[in-house]
């Protein structure tokens, strides 16, 4: 539980006040183990310690959870469950989903964001069944972010917008109370 909550307030502090705070962002954490059990791990960056051991402060983290493009234990969840059509997966496709990714603000552009990265393809690599792509949305006027995915070997996929009431609905809501940033969907290939 400790290394829950260390993440959730580095995941509240590096959104930014206003966006997320400590105890909602842990509520999400513990309904996605809760949700997708096995399919779901929570990766954290910590600094070295002074032995060389990484017991230090957590400095960023990310989360990958394994998804079926289609069928009963595929993602009911907005943006995640459009995912496999915008990427044009298959019906036996399986994807791995990266949200949450963060980096202390004081630690950024120092390499943990791209070390962040360099974990999540390696634990998909190691999913059974192994995912054929890596996916994750982005606020899309979050430069350094997408810059940071780019320089990975991430590609934006152009998206239409949904224009249905649950798009309109979500859009409006989010003008309203300061958010409602487009969310760009990126992907990586994953090479066996």
């Amino acid at each position: 539980m400790r290394k829950l909550k260390t993440c959730a307030s580095v995941t509240a502090a590096s959104f930014g006040p206003g966006r997320s705070d400590a105890v909602s962002v842990l509520d999400g954490l513990v309904r996605k183990i809760k949700y997708s059990g096995e399919a779901f791990v929570l990766l954290e960056a910590v600094e070295e310690d002074e032995e060389g051991g990484g017991d230090g402060a957590c400095l960023g983290c990310a989360d990958v959870t394994a998804l079926p493009a289609f069928g009963p234990g595929a993602s009911k969840e907005g943006v995640v469950a459009r995912v496999p059509m915008a990427l044009g997966l298959t019906e036996q496709s399986n994807f791995a989903y990266v949200s949450g990714m963060c980096v202390d603000p004081g630690h950024r552009r120092r390499g943990v964001g791209v070390k962040l990265l360099e974990a999540c393809e390696s634990y998909a690599r190691r999913m059974t069944p192994t995912p054929a792509v890596i996916a994750l949305h982005v606020d899309g006027d979050n430069e350094a972010a997408i810059a940071l995915y780019e320089g990975c070997g991430y590609v934006r996929v152009v998206e239409r917008e949904v224009d249905d009431a649950f798009g309109r609905m979500s859009r409006a809501f989010g003008s309203l109370v300061g958010g409602g940033a487009k969310k760009l969907l990126m992907h990586k290939w994953i090479k066996a």
